[in-house]
């Protein structure tokens, strides 16, 4: 196989993009990976929950079902998602 054929399979070229079903979230100062967790934000911004807690409680749950979630990062893995969901969708006027 030639160095051209080589590059075509690569995963990680330095286009930024990434095969990975996962991403990266920053809980309690390090980043882990999170199994879909763009569906997951998604999914639950269409529900178009009212209350933050119910928004927070939903990510949380949903995240759970796809990932290890350690029972005593619980409250840090939900503040991580609820920071990332406002960030991708709290829009300040």
């Amino acid at each position: 196989m030639s160095g051209k054929d080589l590059k075509l399979n690569c995963a990680d070229c330095g286009t930024g993009l990434s095969f990975s079903e996962s991403e990266r979230l920053l809980v309690n100062g390090h980043f882990v990976e999170v199994i879909r967790l763009d569906e997951i934000m998604e999914a639950v911004r269409r529900l178009r929950l009212q209350r933050r807690k119910q928004v927070a409680d939903e990510l949380l749950a949903r995240v759970r079902s796809q990932n290890d979630v350690p029972e005593s990062l619980e409250r840090q893995y939900r503040d991580a998602l609820l920071d990332e969901y406002d960030r991708r969708y709290l829009f300040i006027l």
